[in-house]
């Protein structure tokens, strides 16, 4: 079986040709791939009193077998796949719970949020700080179907529909993707846009404070569904056959309903990485 991966994932760099970069999309069946990568980066936590994760090691993992395969901590299993086109049943963890898991403890300790800032004017009104108790979040998985489609030359686009399996809050994403790779000036780059379609019960369950949570009066409020966009960029640059250069950015635009909320104070986030890689 051969496998396309997604745009930020490359492996067994090879320095002698392009036309060897263009290969790293695809894993052979039953072949472990790792990389470590020493440099530095992080996710910006949009909410609000919050710290920033950030690190100088990025250890990637993947491995295809006939069906079942593992890449980081995403599985699937393949039910069609070809040169053009596959179906999978997939999952992972769902990416707002991390917002609240980043220091590596089942607790936010969030001090007070604030209700109004220059960058969302219409923000609901509050008192100037809001105190609030430990918010406790849990990281749900989310498991569904996932498909893709070849329309071009190194050119994909993507749809998965996945629901939360572990009953942490019953919601649901739809996520649509593209993406394009591209050789350039001896290194391989891609580009990827994307928009996140998230159910009500996910972003009441993450983005919603219970009076239990506030010390202090809190405006009620009310959140539904969300859409958020992204753009990612990559590059990678072979060094030799194990040591590659890696630059990688995420960008996500927060739905403007999400956005306007109290427990949150950002209309979006940055995620990326830049450092060498080792491929083992």
């Amino acid at each position: 079986m051969i496998r396309l991966l997604g745009l930020l994932f490359f492996v067994c760099v090879s320095a002698s040709a392009q036309d060897e970069l263009k290969q790293q999309q695809l894993i052979k069946k039953s072949t472990l791939h790792a990389s470590i990568t020493l440099g530095y980066g992080g996710i910006q936590n949009p909410v609000a009193n919050s710290k920033n994760i950030t690190s100088v090691i990025l250890p990637n993992f993947a491995y295809y077998g006939e069906r079942w395969y593992v890449d980081d901590f995403a599985l699937g299993y393949s039910l069609i796949e070809n040169e053009r086109y596959y179906i999978d049943i997939a999952g992972r963890f769902n990416e707002d719970g991390f917002f609240f898991e980043l220091d590596g403890i089942n607790k936010l300790f969030a001090t007070s949020v604030m209700s109004d800032n220059l960058k969302a004017p219409t923000r609901p009104s509050a008192p100037a700080t809001v105190s609030l108790t430990p918010i406790e979040r849990d990281l749900s998985y989310l498991a569904g179907l996932s498909s893709g489609i070849k329309l071009f030359a190194d050119s994909w686009v993507e749809l998965a529909v996945l629901q939360d399996i572990t009953n942490v809050h019953n919601g649901h994403e739809v996520q649509l993707n593209g993406y394009k790779l591209l050789s350039v000036l001896g290194g391989m780059f891609g580009v990827e846009a994307g928009v996140n379609y998230k159910s009500s019960e996910l972003i009441k369950y993450y983005y919603t404070i219970a009076p239990t949570e506030a010390l202090s009066r809190l405006t009620k409020y009310e959140l539904q569904s969300a859409l958020n966009y992204h753009l990612k960029m990559a590059y990678e640059y072979p060094i030799s056959e194990q040591l590659s250069f890696d630059m990688k950015l995420k960008y996500t635009w927060l739905d403007s309903e999400l956005a306007n909320n109290p427990i949150i104070n950002e209309n979006g986030y940055f995620s990326g990485f830049i450092g060498v890689t080792y491929h083992f």
